[in-house]
């Protein structure tokens, strides 16, 4: 019976990323407010889920990950259903709140019960397989509805968010069906929801070499939010993408990375360890820095590489957590690591919305571009800088 978590996986992968609105999203919120608007709501958005994520994490491992994933889906339900409802910027911050507690349900619980159902058949060693597909097909649905959305937003602008609420009814319906892991599972109580939580954080730095993994992930992962959530919008903006044109370059995009999610098992075997994460950290950050320089087709080509490498990183981070992670603590953890790692656009997100009308939003990123790589050298500063850097911190 446990068999069937994985093709539901997939099924539920497709569910939450029927994303209609994802090339007309900045058009339908600027019918309610401005680019500072925008701003807010993109830092309330991050802030709700930056605050659910230890919690529902937790909830996750201790209630379970069926229960978890069903009310996700209820939630994003109930969320889409309010933003297509909107007559004022207040719905669409009540919708967004509510979405994101949803999300951050999904986010961790998703990854946590493919490994477990994979463990529970002593097929861990496939997880970066599984996961690599999820991850295609949630680039693939969006870039699909993307497209489809955009001709919705013509007929009438509500129409997109009305198709979201329908895929998301039917993850919930999906969810229902999945099998609970048995391995390591807990009762839940008040003082193991506290200990949970706390445990997340402590599987992220138990040890010398976690410690090195995590803070490299997180120097990375930091840009990666910031860019995929505002940056890269603002940018195609700016290089000069319309409506249609950003439709079906976001669209684009999507199939892209889907692509070269699936090359993610391939890499990782030859690029091991911390070495795959400098490599790839510092592809990204050339991808920001030349931004100035970029106009409206090098810059489409330029947001498309940087997803795609995004993509594959994404699929390594949740790789190298759950290798390093216990299976009881494994959804706490990775919902810990998504908190951590959404800091930084809580804090900047309005900041950054408030500069694009000041500044180009090309010069941000090269701006983000030169503090990412500072980040990333700033991991080689205790060590000597000689072989694979995974061998040299498994040495301290």
């Amino acid at each position: 019976m446990i068999k069937r978590n994985i093709p539901l996986s997939y099924l539920l992968a497709f569910s939450k990323t029927t994303w209609f609105w994802l090339g007309i999203w900045i058009f339908y919120y600027l019918n309610f407010t401005n680019y500072a608007g925008v701003g807010i709501i993109e830092t309330v958005m991050i802030l709700s889920f930056t605050l659910s994520e230890i919690p529902t994490g937790a909830l996750a491992d201790l209630l379970g990950k069926k229960r978890a994933l069903i009310l996700a889906f209820f939630l994003e339900a109930v969320g889409s259903l309010i933003m297509a409802m909107a007559v004022n910027f207040q719905f669409l911050l009540v919708s967004v709140c509510i979405m994101c507690i949803g999300g951050a349900l999904y986010s961790g619980t998703i990854d946590a019960l493919v490994y477990d159902s994979l463990k529970e058949e002593g097929k861990e060693d496939i997880y970066d397989k599984k996961i690599s597909h999820i991850n295609t097909i949630s680039l693939i649905v969006p870039a699909l509805c993307g497209i489809i959305g955009g001709y919705m937003y013509k007929i009438h602008p509500t129409l997109p968010f009305y198709a979201n609420t329908l895929g998301y009814l039917f993850g919930f319906a999906v969810s229902f069906f999945i099998v609970e892991p048995h391995i390591d599972t807990e009762k839940f109580s008040f003082t193991s929801f506290v200990k949970q939580s706390r445990q997340g954080l402590k599987e992220l730095f138990k040890t010398g070499r976690v410690k090195n993994q995590t803070l490299l992930l997180l120097s990375i992962g930091f840009f990666m939010v910031i860019s995929g959530e505002m940056l890269e919008s603002f940018l195609a903006y700016d290089f000069g993408f319309d409506e249609i044109k950003l439709s079906y370059l976001t669209s684009t995009i999507f199939i892209v990375s889907a692509l070269a999610s699936l090359l993610t098992p391939v890499l990782r075997k030859t690029l091991r360890g911390n070495l795959f994460t400098i490599i790839f950290g510092l592809l990204i950050a050339l991808t920001l820095l030349v931004s100035p320089l970029l106009g409206l087709i090098t810059g489409g080509l330029t947001l498309t590489l940087r997803a795609s490498l995004g993509g594959i990183f994404a699929n390594h981070t949740s790789t190298a957590i759950n290798n390093t992670t216990q299976s009881k603590y494994r959804a706490t953890t990775l919902s810990t690591f998504n908190m951590l790692k959404n800091i930084p656009y809580v804090l900047t997100a309005y900041l950054i919305g408030s500069m694009t009308d000041a500044f180009s939003p090309r010069v941000i990123s090269f701006y983000l571009g030169i503090v990412m790589l500072i980040l990333i050298g700033l991991q080689f500063l205790p060590k000597k800088i000689s072989g694979d850097y995974d061998k040299l911190t498994n040495n301290r």
